[in-house]
């Protein structure tokens, strides 16, 4: 039993080399996967909060027009950053759809009432309104729009756009008047965490 030796059990520097390879290609993958994850579901949280915004501005200019009694600006066939609604509740008269530092607000009624119909999250870019209305209809209104999330460090991640087109006619003779639990209406944004 001289010439026989006893190898120890262990690693040679050659296989912890290409353990320690493998075990650094596998983390960067995995690594690699994760941050797509993340940077998807931030991607999709700025996508929802524009849609959402999206959906409850037209809303609330779809009621507010179907409820007007005439169109004062803009005129027929002209294009304005401003929508005026004339209504037939005089303390909803005029109802005043516009842009103030990027977020829509609509002002109603004298003396006026301003509501903010956009989160701070989003930015109104390219608001215009259109009067596609002919002699003796009640009126037709094309809105067109871009929201944008904010983005102040313009980080590609928290990029997320809707573009917004719609058309929207008057009902003949508006609305009737309102009783005055219903005219006294104000509308507000409400983020997710309960603030205004």
């Amino acid at each position: 039993m001289v010439g026989i030796k006893k190898y120890k059990k262990g690693f040679t520097l050659v296989e912890l080399m290409l353990y320690a390879t493998i075990f650094c290609v596998v983390i960067a993958v995995m690594a690699g996967f994760l941050w797509n994850i993340i940077l998807g579901n931030i991607k999709e949280t700025g996508y929802q909060e524009a849609q959402q915004n999206a959906r409850f501005v037209l809303s609330k200019i779809s009621q507010e027009t179907k409820k007007a009694t005439a169109i004062n600006t803009p005129l027929p066939g002209a294009t304005s950053n401003i929508l005026s609604l004339a209504m037939a509740t005089p303390n909803l008269d005029p109802t005043i759809f516009d842009v103030d530092s990027g977020r829509l607000r609509i002002r109603y009624g004298f003396p006026e009432k301003v509501s903010y119909l956009t989160s701070d999250q989003v930015i109104i870019d390219n608001l215009q309104f259109t009067n596609l209305s002919y002699p003796g209809t009640p009126g037709t209104i094309r809105l067109e729009m871009v929201i944008n999330r904010a983005n102040p460090g313009n980080r590609v991640e928290y990029q997320a756009s809707v573009n917004l087109k719609s058309t929207i006619s008057l009902v003949h003779g508006g609305a009737a008047i309102l009783p005055p639990h219903l005219s006294q209406l104000q509308y507000r944004w409400r983020n997710d965490n309960g603030g205004e």
